[in-house]
């Protein structure tokens, strides 16, 4: 995951869904501390309530039995039970009334030592409360208290009937609430975030990485030879850090774009003015010869030999320079490769026959591209002839035009040429179309090349949209030239 819009659109993604969990298990934490809080208050402040009424019962139990006797005492203590679910007891005098039911023994020593303060006993069905009180006379008293936890009388009916068994059983309705993990109302808002959150994190993520794709598209353009391309103000205005940046890449390359055509000029102009007085050294060359009748002499040969080396780098240059400037579109002329291939071998192999020496022509398959014959004819020559120089003697140069697909699966025309020279190291390589390199070993004066010949072939490969390979042959034994249209 190298891209920069995917490592945005997974680092935004992350963040909101984190937030998003990390506040609602806060939320979650919160609320449920907060019905916690609410039960417990709740449960301590219906104790409490219950614990009143207990004691006001139990006072109204005493005085109707000191008054009224037992009979109207155990009614009293039955209406209590039908009422409001409490069975009512009063210690009084080391005795437990009313005698039936008869109490709990382990409440009764329990509430052998209650005090005054209310003990409160709730195991979640029935909650008992103890109580020791005292009339205006004096004398104490305890009030016992059974609340049976439920719903209240004569709401039975309306419930449920409780389950009878393992099959009878249903589960409790779901809570369809904010904070229920898994309730319906959830999962739909869950449903509705995740496609608002991913458009959210895809146009965040696309905002920070389509101006970063503008600047590489136009870094592209540069680098294919294109120094007018430019950024434009479209990335941001002053004081927006991707728009600054662009507006440098723009200066940057309008810099660069002077700096190349100021050194074209400069080359182009050095080429057109040293072939004038290379002319009249010429001419006042020959003159002098005729006058001092030296045609013979070895000096002024060297001179000659000198001279047109020199005006042969002078032509490589202006080749070069023109190359460069020269522009191939889709309005360009169509060019045979078949006929261009076979016409400059049957020259460069006329030229070499005599150094026993030779080209050789293998499959020539049908091709045709749209540019310059000019450019194509000098790319090719070149490649060819550098081929038919270092060839050993009583070798020949292959040769051979092909069709193939390319790696977009677009055809390609794949000229391929073939010498019997001693190769080049693979070090060298890459730099064979730099212009003026020569490898080591063909730096001798001799040889009259200037290092600019697979120069302007790589220059005018290159305007064409092709590409130009070097490979050494199986045990160095030559080199190979292909060229990809």
């Amino acid at each position: 995951m190298r891209s920069i819009f995917f490592r945005l659109l997974v680092s935004f993604s992350l963040t909101i869904l984190l937030a998003g969990l990390i506040s609602g298990l806060i939320m979650f934490s919160f609320s449920r501390r907060s019905v916690d809080s609410f039960r417990r208050d709740f449960q301590q402040q219906m104790q409490n309530s219950i614990a009143r009424a207990m004691a006001l019962m139990g006072q109204a139990a005493f005085v109707m039995r000191q008054h009224r006797g037992d009979q109207a005492f155990v009614d009293y203590v039955q209406e209590i039970q039908d009422a409001t679910r409490t069975r009512l007891y009063l210690g009084v005098e080391g005795a437990i009334l009313p005698k039936e039911p008869a109490l709990d023994p382990d409440i009764a020593r329990l509430a052998a030592s209650a005090g005054k303060v209310p003990t409160i006993k709730d195991d979640g069905r029935q909650v008992v409360i103890i109580q020791r009180l005292e009339t205006p006379e004096g004398q104490a008293y305890t009030v016992i208290g059974l609340h049976q936890l439920g719903p209240p009388p004569g709401m039975e009916k309306m419930l449920p009937p409780p389950p009878r068994g393992d099959r009878d059983f249903r589960p409790p309705p779901r809570q369809e609430g904010f904070f229920t993990p898994f309730g319906r109302v959830q999962e739909l808002r869950f449903l509705v975030f995740l496609p608002v959150a991913g458009i959210i994190c895809y146009l965040l993520a696309r905002s920070f990485s389509a101006p970063l794709a503008r600047l590489r598209t136009i870094s592209r353009q540069i680098a294919a030879g294109d120094l007018s391309a430019r950024v434009g103000t479209s990335l941001g205005k002053p004081g927006n850090e991707i728009g600054d940046l662009a507006r440098d890449f723009d200066h940057m390359a309008e810099r660069m774009e002077g700096l190349v055509n100021g050194q074209k000029r400069l080359l182009l102009d050095i080429s057109h003015e040293l072939r004038s007085p290379l002319a009249r050294l010429n001419l006042a060359l020959e003159l002098a010869k005729k006058r001092f009748h030296a045609e013979e002499d070895g000096n002024f040969a060297r001179i000659s030999r000198e001279s047109e080396r020199l005006n042969t780098l002078i032509g490589q240059l202006l080749a070069l320079t023109r190359s460069e400037a020269k522009s191939v579109d889709a309005n360009s002329p169509p060019v045979p490769l078949a006929d261009l291939v076979l016409e400059i071998a049957e020259d460069v192999d006329f030229e070499t026959r005599n150094q026993g020496k030779g080209v050789v022509v293998g499959d020539l398959e049908p091709a045709t591209i749209l540019g310059s014959r000019e450019l194509l004819r000098q790319a090719i020559e070149n490649i060819v002839r550098n081929g038919a120089y270092y060839t050993r003697p009583g070798s020949r140069v292959e040769i051979s035009l092909i069709a193939a697909a390319g790696a977009s699966g677009n055809p390609e025309a794949v000229i391929r040429v073939r010498d019997f020279g001693p190769g080049v190291p693979e070090d060298k390589l890459p730099n064979l179309t730099e212009p003026f390199f020569r490898v080591a070993e063909a730096r001798d004066r001799n040889s009259g090349g200037a290092g600019l010949g697979l120069a302007i072939a790589h220059q005018a490969v290159e305007q064409h949209g092709g590409s130009l390979s070097f490979a050494n042959a199986p045990n160095r034994d030559g080199l190979i030239v292909e060229i990809r249209l």
